[in-house]
């Protein structure tokens, strides 16, 4: 039987026709798609909106530059000037900065800038995009970071507003500030701000920085050799510095120069011999903001405005610092200091040095190495001041109605103070009895007697005239501050002060070493006050000048006689452990101190000597006055000085051991004791 096959035909079902008015039938696989779509498109909505939202977020953040002129600051150097107008130091917190006005900074400058930062920096409205693709494209190639999209304004807005952090975030504020700052500043003026913003290198923030420290010119004074140096190094400061890497410099400066040539800022003949010059930069020994002059001067300076205004305003402010500083007298003042004990191992030296009648600090020395030891001694220091402690006894005995013949015995003296005995001797016991005036007492310092009279009229009134004229450490009201027994001691420049309040006429002005402050505009910011306040009353201020003016002429002071009238007294601690000089002539009223500032270490001897308020610091106090001081008329007269009362004579003793001087000590003075009463020679080995 044969079989035979056939293959039929598919019949395909008939579609179903919609009913009139109904809509054409989906397919399943389409409804996804479009499903999907639209999510898609709601997801981007969402996006958008959210971002746009981030975006309006982000603006009420940003500084209003238009509405604050004081939106765009930037922290700026504070300069300080010595009284001749040189400058002293910088103080800056992070950044050294000038900023200068913007007319100042030369076109030079700002063309070689845009020719090497920001080509299209005159057609952008603040983000090129042209150089964003360009970046995106070299860096893509090269498989690294060798072009950067970022304009001047978006590096400037950088530098002012968003720290520099590299995220997501900070990007779009930059940009979105670039372009706020470019509808509200015309492009010159951006231009100046990043100028005086930027970092060039060296601790330089800004062009007035840079071109003092690289070139030792002020900005209106760049050439177009130095614009150039100066705009290369903004992209790599360390690899461009001139002083590290001058090759590298000099190709960089040189390339900033033809870019300038085919852009057409300058000519090729101009860039040509702007590219053959020399670097010619400052010496780099030069380029640090520590103070190489007058160091402790201007730290004391720097506290006191510190305390004042803030380090804020010290050191961000551009500030501008006048102080009273007298170059040639500071330099006379190391002088002497380093004359007179040369050796490393002799004790130290500070000297203060007070212009009287207002107050102003004309020269510090602090130390002998600031570098080493920061500590200032004319400032900081307190020390035990012996007998120069004793004007201030006699004052306030003269406020309480004694006078200069007012008789004082002078034996060995003991009251109770306190829980103890206070018992007081004279210089080494050289005078055991007998009757003083006041005025004898004072010249020749006799112990016992000051030890009865600050007993007399209490202590509590020596500490009132000596706050008064110009002591502000606290003191205690011991009977021993009479001879300088002070339970912290006082500073060199207290001293100086409150003598200058007797050279004064009595009016105390409180020292100073700053004559004003002004902003980098030039309005006023700080001024001390120099009117000065009575403290004692002028016949008592004459009355002491006086008698200290014996004492520098006959007295213990003698060594610091140079001839022009003056007025001192001297100090020697127990032991001598501290010995001082403080006293005026002509404009000046000064304090030296001698010690060791580590201890209380006895100054027994030194070069062969004992030394005394009478010998080295007397020699300071000589070698710097007379170069230093200005001659003025003095409160007293110099033909007003006491004279020798009845029944004493004049002797010639030996300064170490107040007995009458063999022709071979080395240090003599002239002492007025009772006729007759001295008798034995010295006898001591010099």
């Amino acid at each position: 039987m044969r079989i035979s096959t056939r293959i039929l035909p598919r019949v395909r079902e008939p579609r179903p026709t919609p009913e009139p008015g109904q809509p054409p039938a989906i397919k399943p696989k389409l409804l996804k798609a479009l499903a999907a779509v639209s999510i898609t498109l709601a997801v981007l909505v969402v996006v958008l909106l959210g971002f746009g939202a981030y975006l309006m977020h982000l603006t009420t953040t940003l500084p209003d530059l238009q509405a604050d002129p004081d939106a765009i600051q930037v922290a700026q150097t504070s300069i300080v000037y010595a009284a001749d107008g040189t400058v002293l130091a910088e103080w800056y917190d992070a950044e050294d900065r000038t900023v200068v006005p913007n007319d100042v900074i030369p076109q030079v400058l700002k063309d070689a800038t845009v020719a090497i930062e920001d080509k299209r920096f005159y057609e952008h409205k603040g983000v090129d995009t042209q150089a964003i693709v360009r970046a995106l494209s070299v860096n893509t190639q090269a498989g690294e970071v060798r072009q950067g999209g970022s304009t001047i304004t978006q590096q400037t807005v950088k530098l002012l507003f968003t720290e520099g952090e590299r995220t997501l975030t900070r990007k779009i504020e930059e940009a979105l500030l670039a372009l706020q700052l470019e509808t509200r500043a015309d492009k010159d003026e951006v231009l100046g701000v990043y100028l005086n913003t930027v970092y060039f290198g060296r601790g330089a923030y800004g062009v007035e920085s840079a071109a003092r420290r690289f070139f030792g010119v002020t900005t209106s004074d760049l050439t177009l050799a130095q614009s150039a140096l100066l705009a290369g190094c903004i992209q790599s400061p360390t690899r461009y510095d001139p002083f590290a890497n001058p090759a590298d410099a000099t190709e960089r400066r040189n390339l900033v120069l033809r870019e300038m040539r085919d852009q057409e800022y300058v000519t090729a003949e101009e860039a040509a011999l702007a590219a053959a010059e020399p670097l010619n930069l400052k010496d780099a020994a030069t380029n640090t903001a520590t103070p190489q002059f007058a160091p402790y001067f201007v730290e004391y300076v720097r506290r006191d405005l510190l305390e004042r205004l803030g380090s804020e305003r010290l050191y961000k402010g551009g500030l501008r610092i006048y102080t009273t500083l007298d170059p040639a007298a500071q330099r006379a003042a190391e002088t002497a200091a380093r004359t007179i004990l040369p050796d490393p191992a002799d004790p130290e030296v500070a000297i203060a040095a007070v212009r009287w009648r207002d107050g102003a600090v004309v020269a510090i020395v602090g130390g002998r190495d600031f570098n080493a030891e920061q500590f200032d001694l004319a400032t900081q220091g307190k020390r035990q001041t012996g007998s120069a402690f004793k004007p201030f006894v006699l004052a306030a005995a003269l406020e309480q109605g004694y006078t200069m013949d007012s008789p004082w015995e002078a034996t060995p003296f003991e009251t109770p103070v306190k829980d103890e005995i206070w018992r007081v001797e004279n210089y080494e016991n050289s005078i055991t009895g007998g009757w003083y005036t006041l005025e004898t007492a004072t010249v020749w310092s006799i112990n016992t007697v000051y030890a009865r009279i600050i007993t007399a009229i209490g202590a509590d009134k020596v500490v009132d005239v000596a706050h008064r004229m110009g002591i502000t450490s606290p003191i205690d009201p011991d009977p021993a501050i009479a001879l300088g027994g002070l339970n912290k001691g006082v500073s060199p420049l207290e001293m100086a002060s409150a003598f200058g309040t007797i050279a004064n006429g009595g009016t105390a002005v409180q020292p100073s070493g700053v004559l004003k402050v002004t902003d980098a505009e030039g309005s006023l910011v700080y001024a001390p006050d120099r009117e000065g306040t009575r403290a004692i009353s002028e016949p008592i201020a004459t009355t002491m000048a006086i008698v200290m003016n014996a004492v520098l002429t006959r007295g213990t002071g003698v060594e610091a006689n140079f001839g022009q009238w003056g007025a001192v007294k001297t100090g020697t601690a127990q032991s001598w452990r501290d010995a001082w000089i403080v006293g005026w002539s002509g404009d000046l009223s000064t304090a030296v101190w001698v010690g060791y500032p580590q201890a209380q270490v006895p100054m027994d001897n030194v070069h062969g000597i004992r030394v005394t308020g009478g010998s080295f610091p007397a020699q300071i106090w000589k070698a710097f006055m007379q170069v230093s001081s200005v001659s003025v008329a003095p409160v007293a007269p110099p033909t007003t000085q006491p004279g020798v009362d009845p029944g004493m004579e004049v002797y010639t003793v030996c300064a170490q051991s107040y007995k009458i001087a063999r022709p071979d000590c080395p240090e003599t003075m002239e002492l007025v004791f009772p006729a007759g009463s001295l008798t034995q020679r010295c006898e001591l080995v010099h």
